[in-house]
């Protein structure tokens, strides 16, 4: 248990140093595939990352990783929407949200529902990019 749990934590600070990095990419203002791919990339490199240092469990320790950089990342984007400056990272997000033009009628009426519904599909984007770095560093040769 204690090294599946060192290894969540070494694919979140991974994930972590790649959000960083990231954020501070020029086109400040990319399309929403393009932080799609972000988001799952970042999520696939540090559930690569966690299931390799967890041998017996990669699939569970992958798709933890993800989840816990996901919630992390979806609240965070909840918060700053509301209460703070959306720097960074956090920027791209609301910027996908604010530019979906699907979104922008809802916006108005229920802003609060909609940010959550954002910050969930940034949750399940990070959690599934774990999942799949886990499925690769279990099916490595």
């Amino acid at each position: 248990m204690r090294r599946i749990a060192l290894a969540v934590v070494a694919g979140s600070l991974v994930q972590a140093a790649l959000l960083a990095a990231v954020s501070g990419l020029p086109h400040h203002h990319p399309s929403v595939g393009t932080i799609a791919f972000r988001v799952l990339s970042v999520g696939a490199v540090g559930g690569f990352v966690a299931a390799v240092a967890a041998d017996h469990a990669p699939f569970r320790a992958g798709a933890a990783t993800g989840s816990l950089a996901g919630v992390g990342v979806g609240a965070g984007f909840w918060w700053l929407v509301f209460y703070g400056d959306t720097v960074g990272i956090f920027h791209h997000f609301h910027y996908a949200l604010v530019t979906t033009t699907a979104l922008v009628d809802l916006l108005t009426a229920v802003p609060r529902l909609v940010v959550a519904g954002g910050a969930l599909v940034v949750a399940v984007a990070f959690a599934a990019g774990g999942l799949v770095g886990g499925y690769a560093a279990n099916r490595r040769p």
